[in-house]
């Protein structure tokens, strides 16, 4: 499954379980079909029924992704609890989120750090946003980002060229800026090219663990 766990983990499920189970690569591809077909082919092994069972059940309900011998689910905490129970023997960790995290939002992201320890937004521009933005936006963003150096960062080589007219094209990217306040000016100049921004809010690291016994 590619998907950017560390964001679901606190964006949407809150509760992470992670088990060291032998043989858990047999589940791949994790498809219905295949599912089906495990239980078929070994109808004598509990622990892999199970575990069958449960992703067909609860697929809508968590993500999961099988690693080397070691299976990671995200899911709330009763489903946490199911797994836990029948899986106690291979059982080697938890996690669970600051509760204030959960759902807050798909363009929210909680963090125990914020990046380059300060920035708490993160403003991505289109592709195409040489499309939208006069040369008087161009250099106005420029400028407003540069007086601003202290609190805003542009680490992105495409936007860097973009700004300094050494590109006459954007091709995407994001910069940071510390506080709020600094959206409403950078939304004037350059609203049309902006495509999302990013929040991230810390929260403490105050998550539960049981550790490899």
């Amino acid at each position: 499954m590619r998907r950017n766990h560390n964001k679901l983990y606190y964006g949407k499920y809150r509760y992470k379980t992670v088990f060291k189970m032998p043989g858990s690569l047999i589940f791949y591809p994790t498809t219905d079909e295949h599912l089906l077909h495990i239980k078929k082919i070994h109808p004598d092994l509990p622990d892999i029924n199970f575990m069958a069972d449960f992703i067909l059940n609860y697929r809508n309900k968590m993500k999961f992704r099988f690693q080397d011998r070691r299976c990671m689910f995200y899911s709330d905490r009763n489903l946490a609890q199911k797994l836990i129970t029948h899986f106690w023997d291979y059982w080697v960790g938890s996690e669970n989120v600051d509760p204030r995290m959960v759902n807050v939002g798909k363009d929210i992201v909680g963090c125990t750090r914020l990046p380059h320890g300060k920035y708490q937004y993160q403003i991505h521009l289109k592709k195409d946003a040489q499309l939208v933005m006069n040369d008087t936006q161009v250099s106005a963003l420029s400028e407003f980002l540069e007086r601003n150096v202290d609190d805003c960062l542009v680490t992105n080589y495409n936007i860097i060229d973009f700004l300094e007219r050494k590109s006459p094209y954007c091709f995407g990217g994001y910069f940071y800026v510390k506080d709020e306040k600094y959206l409403a000016p950078i939304y004037m100049m350059a609203q049309q090219a902006i495509d999302k921004v990013i929040q991230f809010r810390k929260v403490k690291n105050g998550s539960n663990k049981k550790t490899t016994r």
